[in-house]
């Protein structure tokens, strides 16, 4: 497999010509990553918010909530099949 490289204006030329911009491909990336992340009870969530490039847990709590309307524990506790009065 040949890898290509892209300076970063090329990069960002092509993103912009797809309807796109940067910072929306990070936030989809994160979304998916921590979903799939949120499915393994393995990893906890303080790891998770570390993975995805947040400074501290607070701020991929957050940014987790705004995206889905509930936070990391809760969702994960729903995608579990935990009890419905599962929170933080």
């Amino acid at each position: 497999m040949q890898v290509r490289s892209l300076s970063e204006r090329t990069l960002q030329r092509r993103i912009t010509e797809e309807g796109h911009s940067f910072r929306e491909l990070l936030v989809e990336a994160r979304l998916e990553l921590g979903h799939r992340l949120l499915s393994d009870d393995r990893v906890e969530r303080d790891e998770i918010g570390f993975l995805l490039g947040y400074q501290d847990a607070t701020s991929f709590h957050r940014a987790f909530r705004e995206w889905e309307g509930v936070t990391p524990a809760r969702w994960r506790a729903l995608c579990a099949g935990d009890s419905p009065d599962a929170t933080r």
